[in-house]
């Protein structure tokens, strides 16, 4: 198979874990470090899975590298479960790629997803009627299933794990770990990256929530960021979907649905320690 030609000048990170696993903060503090470039105007592209037939022209655009910039890099959440995205990354960039993938005990991820898709009027009602409605809350954790398809392209050794549970209890551990795997140097989070690793809210206009968020896809597969970026300025975003909280965290999830998430989900811990060789663990 021919190598596929370059396309960035500067090494490529591709971070390919799932939404709900710390990479807001992830995204929050790699743009304060100055050395990397990311996106502009918007925090992911969502190519590999939903714009593919855009062509690679459309993602590469986002990407606007400075001579202070030493990698490029994307932090995507919707690519991990997606059935194509790991032949496409492949097919676009072949092995010249570095794979960083953030994950979260997958008990308290699918929880923390569902509290973020009632957000914004995705879902309604309890966890297991909104598991009904929207069973990607459960099989977006199915961990192992998704590696192994990532596995096909990029063997396991190259994949870079971090855990939003390590985020939480050492935050200086976890980020020496993102830096050893994009090889770059360590470097703290600022005062304002400390906090907040993922936040949610409960809309009190479910309906307009709904109606809005469409709106925002619209308007970001046209690449028209403008709108949206000057909505969260003037403050509409949280009035739309109210003020963030902590969401579910270090055993925040209420005991009934945890036991039913933990039913519905210990088989994939089990396939997932066995694949990686490690506890995965709700907290210590």
């Amino acid at each position: 198979m021919p190598k596929p030609p370059k396309i960035f000048d500067r090494p490529f990170v591709f971070s390919m874990g799932p939404q709900r696993a710390g990479t807001s903060w992830l995204d929050r503090y790699l743009r304060t470090r100055g050395d990397i470039c990311l996106p502009g105007e918007v925090k992911e592209v969502f190519f590999f899975d939903r714009d593919y037939d855009r062509g690679l022209q459309h993602y590469t655009a986002h990407f606007k590298p400075q001579p202070e910039h030493d990698l490029i890099m994307e932090i995507s959440t919707t690519s991990f479960d997606h059935p194509e995205a790991p032949q496409r990354l492949f097919d676009a960039f072949g092995k010249d790629v570095k794979l960083l993938c953030p994950l979260r005990h997958p008990v308290i991820r699918s929880y923390s997803l569902y509290l973020h898709y009632r957000r914004y009027g995705l879902v309604s009602g309890t966890l297991q009627e909104a598991c009904k409605q929207n069973p990607h809350i459960i099989t977006s954790s199915h961990y192992t299933k998704n590696l192994k398809r990532w596995m096909k392209f990029y063997p396991l050794k190259d994949i870079n794990f971090v855990f939003q549970e390590e985020l939480e209890r050492n935050q200086h551990a976890y980020i020496k770990s993102v830096c050893k795997a994009l090889n770059i140097p360590f470097m703290p989070a600022p005062e304002e990256a400390q906090e907040r690793y993922n936040v949610t809210t409960f809309s009190k206009v479910g309906f307009i929530a709904t109606a809005a968020q469409h709106g925002a896809d619209w308007l970001r597969q046209r690449r028209l960021y403008a709108p949206i970026n000057f909505a969260k300025a003037i403050g509409l975003k949280r009035i739309i979907f109210g003020k963030e909280k902590p969401d579910a965290q270090r055993g925040g999830v209420p005991e009934a649905e945890h036991k039913w998430l933990t039913k519905q989900l210990l088989p994939e811990v089990t396939k997932l320690e066995g694949l990686l060789g490690r506890k995965i663990k709700e907290w210590d």
